[in-house]
């Protein structure tokens, strides 16, 4: 009997991993998810959390990664570098380059701990992470996870993102791609995607009905699309 394909979780911005639950929950049994949880008291850039995921990465046997938002280019830093027995690579409402055109790399300096001493309005959250549908618990539940990093790390991440460029990273990439975008996604533009697909032309691309936080608000249309990719790329 084939073992299930574990499947490391690389979290978005806030690197809790809590939120990854609905959809670890709709994953069926031939999948091993595994949540790779970032310190939320120390400060990591991409390069530093590269060699601390890595340490979660199996010694031998069939896995893969999957980058949600600000893990994207992380996961194509270890696809490239320590691969291991890597089978594929999914990417989340992610990006290669800073998807925010409203705020350019150089504001990164602007960016600070104050960012995230308060939380942000009901307004911001339902726009770019959770949607205009979703639930007053939802947001709760976002706004309190948010709360369990330190701001100062919050801020640090923000900048790794202005300053992001992982475009040699998706062309280098030897393993199969996904990238699993959200229609009402407000926050990383379908401009990403198009960019994405230019650049690597193999890419497959799946659309889900939802917001930014695409795993959390659509678990089950998440959970099928991203299993039919993985066992097609563990099948190869």
């Amino acid at each position: 009997m084939t073992p299930p394909l574990r499947l490391l979780l690389l979290p978005g911005l806030d690197g809790t991993g809590a939120l990854f639950e609905p959809f670890v929950s709709a994953l069926s049994a031939d999948i091993a998810p595994e949540v790779v949880r970032y310190p939320a008291d120390r400060a990591l850039d991409y390069g530093a959390l590269e060699a601390f995921v890595a340490e979660h990465i199996p010694a031998r046997g069939p896995y893969a990664l999957l980058g949600e938002s600000f893990s994207g280019p992380l996961a194509l830093r270890l696809a490239c570098q320590r691969p291991g027995e890597l089978v594929g690579v999914v990417l989340v409402a992610t990006f290669v380059t800073n998807p925010v055109w409203l705020v350019p790399s150089l504001a990164r300096h602007l960016v600070g701990p104050w960012l995230f001493r308060r939380r942000a309005p009901e307004f911001v959250s339902r726009r770019y992470l959770v949607g205009a549908g979703a639930s007053a618990a939802w947001l709760e539940r976002v706004a309190a996870n948010v709360e369990t990093v330190d701001p100062a790390v919050m801020a640090a991440r923000v900048r790794e993102v202005l300053s992001v460029d992982a475009r040699a990273l998706l062309q280098r990439c030897a393993v199969p791609l996904l990238y699993l975008g959200a229609a009402g996604d407000a926050l990383v533009p379908p401009r990403v995607l198009r960019e994405l697909c230019r650049l690597r032309p193999d890419l497959e691309c799946v659309t889900v009905d939802a917001p930014h936080l695409v795993l959390q608000l659509a678990p089950e249309a998440s959970a099928r699309a991203i299993e039919g990719f993985l066992r097609r790329a563990a099948a190869r």
